[in-house]
């Protein structure tokens, strides 16, 4: 069976990744300078969707899962640094189970690849009704981590690759059915061969609950604004030193820096989106709450290996092509 680091795909900038991973809304930040290349990519099978990414750097995912799909997330532990999954610190041989609209935020902290498999609300319990195992239905309703043994994983993370190039390929196109049930035989068997499951809270009950999320849902829903600490502190109902100790548990970095890397991402994906030839990069750089420019344009150039200026005349020469 083909190997994860099998699967074709093509080397992207963190930009061009962070466009293209479909299955979930979210918002991507850049923590850490990109190590090497981004890749992901995606097939489908029927009507599952198979996901495949390389990550070339550290970065924070807050988002929501499709309000349709069920989705399965595992790790390459041949290329998998720290990933910190609500808080929790993953380890390679465990997989992440996120029901239809589930809130979510993963940290990685390094280079990393990963896979998914998504499906339509209720095939996956018609699929384990109809092979005996009803105990595992309820998948479809709590968000939650398996632990699998090394061996059930690796034969699932190989089971997902062999389907996607088959799938490639259109040897499976007459064969869909089958395709199907060998590919969820494979993650039936690393789910009920698990040493242990620990299931997560609810999107309702997290959204209510967990400073973090609380957090991170005002900055998301906010301008720039000159955010500070205090003011993440407040929405989260909690104090700037629990707030501070949550960050790190669940983000690995605190709320001072997060501020300072989404003031960096906004800025970079402003440039992107919509500078148009007349306007100014510190214009910009302004209404994004930048006043030292020279020293944002260091930090700027650290953390995506360019100046402020490039970004913009790169992404007007791609735009003119």
């Amino acid at each position: 069976m083909a190997a994860a680091s099998d699967v074709a795909s093509h080397s992207l900038s963190f930009d061009e990744y962070s466009d293209m991973v479909v299955g979930a809304t979210g918002n991507f930040l850049l923590t850490g300078p990109s190590q090497a290349p981004w890749s992901v990519d995606h097939c489908k099978l029927g009507s599952i969707v198979l996901q495949f990414g390389l990550e070339g750097g550290s970065k924070i995912l807050h988002g929501i899962s499709c309000p349709d799909a069920l989705s399965f997330i595992f790790q390459d532990e041949k290329i998998a640094d720290r990933l910190i999954f609500d808080g929790q610190i993953l380890q390679p041989h465990d997989f992440v189970v996120l029901p239809p609209g589930s809130d979510f935020t993963f940290a990685s902290c390094g280079i990393h690849r990963w896979m998914s498999i998504s499906m339509p609300v209720g095939l996956f319990e018609t699929f384990v009704i109809r092979t005996g195992r009803n105990h595992l239905a309820w998948l479809e309703k709590e968000k939650c981590v398996f632990s699998s043994p090394k061996q059930l994983l690796k034969c699932l993370t190989a089971t997902t690759a062999s389907t996607a190039a088959l799938v490639r390929k259109e040897q499976m196109s007459t064969r869909h059915g089958l395709g199907i049930a060998w590919l969820l035989n494979a993650l039936i068997a690393a789910i009920a061969g698990s040493d242990n499951e620990m299931c997560l809270a609810t999107e309702k009950s997290r959204l209510s609950s967990d400073p973090v999320t609380r957090a991170l849902e005002h900055a998301h829903g906010q301008k720039w604004g000159g955010l500070q600490v205090a003011d993440l502190a407040v929405a989260a109902d909690v104090t700037s030193r629990t707030l501070l100790r949550t960050f790190r548990q669940q983000l690995g970095i605190g709320p001072a820096n997060y501020l300072k890397l989404r003031q960096l991402n906004m800025v970079r994906r402003a440039l992107r989106g919509k500078c148009e030839p007349s306007s100014k990069v510190t214009n910009i750089m302004s209404e994004h709450g930048v006043s030292e420019f020279g020293r944002f344009a260091s930090e700027y150039k650290a953390l995506f290996g360019e100046r402020p200026s490039e970004t913009v005349a790169r992404s007007r020469m791609q735009r003119a092509r």
